[in-house]
């Protein structure tokens, strides 16, 4: 099994990476990756256990990038994109694309994987699943077909199955696994042990949606131009933090009534307007203290507070306890407590 990966982030050369066929290994392995460059600086983590290969990024991107991929092997994954936003474009117009935005997930396969995929510059704080058809029928059983409904069917006859049309905001729930999985305390077999229970967990959770009628009306989703307009939006809401954000205007960004803009936003977000403009902003202010040092007052104006008792009253309402406790309270907990 092979990808190719190919990006101004690794240099000239093309990164071949090569992985025990249908990820199968006795014994854990794990790696860091560390980049220092124009585009990127950050660290990825790469664990392969007995079938499940887990990539878990934590970077800050400088400059929009993209990556070039091939896989000689059909992609089984499920992809959390924690900050950050991944839109892989095939190259065969045939083949599905797949965007999953700021704080969304998805699940999917791809068959055959030849494509694109452009990344926007902000921090980007991701956890990867990719598996292959034997592992599941290692965790479900052989008949896929009856047990997954549309997403064994799609296994069986080699179809691209994605499970929501359009990603899913990351539950509170979903958050407490992922922070169970990156933040795992034991070492050697023990952790391959408890991450390998923690994976099955989660695939079994989220697959065993596909045979819930509540599934299928989740799929009921936006047209594709009003989906657009929304993620114009929230993109325009992330780049402007410290600006005014007045829902007329954003509205207006996108020319259609705020009724709508509200409507739409929270079926896609899972979240009033208001409500996602506070998140983001503690986020950002929450990694400008810890990591670039910055003083209370100096994050709460960068995000958009001219008072920073104002500040701080959201912030504590967000995470439950005051900014000035924040690197006390966080030095052993894992940066993906910024989304809670």
């Amino acid at each position: 099994m092979e990808t190719r990966l190919k990006s101004l982030i690794f240099g000239k050369d093309t990164v071949i990476k090569k992985y025990d066929e249908d990820f199968l290994s006795e014994k854990m392995e794990e790696h860091t990756l560390l980049f220092d460059n124009e585009y990127v600086k950050g660290e990825v983590r790469e664990i392969q256990l007995n079938g499940v290969f887990l990539s878990i990024r934590d970077i800050k991107v400088f400059r929009d990038y993209k990556v070039e991929v091939h896989h000689d092997f059909p992609l089984f994954k499920l992809h959390f994109e924690i900050e950050g936003s991944n839109h892989y474009t095939p190259f065969n117009v045939e083949d599905r694309s797949i965007y999953i935005p700021n704080g969304h997930y998805n699940l999917f396969i791809l068959p055959r994987v030849n494509g694109v995929i452009n990344y926007k510059r902000n921090y980007r704080k991701t956890l990867e699943i990719v598996f292959t058809e034997n592992y599941l029928k290692k965790i479900i059983g052989n008949d896929l077909e009856v047990n997954l409904h549309d997403f064994g069917t799609a296994i069986a006859n080699k179809k691209p199955f994605i499970m929501w049309e359009t990603s899913k905001p990351i539950s509170m729930e979903l958050l407490t696994f992922i922070q169970e999985i990156v933040t795992c305390p034991y070492e050697g077999d023990l952790k391959k042990g408890f991450l390998e229970a923690k994976v099955n967990e989660l695939l079994i959770v989220l697959l065993a949606k596909t045979r819930e009628e509540k599934y299928k009306e989740e799929n009921i989703v936006l047209p594709k131009t009003d989906y657009s307009k929304i993620l114009e939006v929230e993109g325009h809401i992330q780049e402007n933090l410290k600006k005014s954000l007045k829902i007329k205007e954003l509205a207006g960004l996108v020319g259609i009534n705020t009724s709508k803009l509200k409507h739409d936003f929270k079926i896609v977000f899972s979240s009033t307007i208001f409500k996602h403009i506070t998140k983001l902003r503690m986020g950002k202010a929450k990694s400008l203290i810890e990591d670039n040092n910055f003083t209370i007052s100096q994050a709460s104006y960068e995000v958009g507070y001219k008072n920073p008792q104002h500040f701080t009253v959201a912030f504590k309402k967000v995470y439950g306890f005051m900014p000035r406790m924040l690197k006390k309270k966080l030095s052993n907990h894992c940066f993906f407590l910024s989304t809670s």
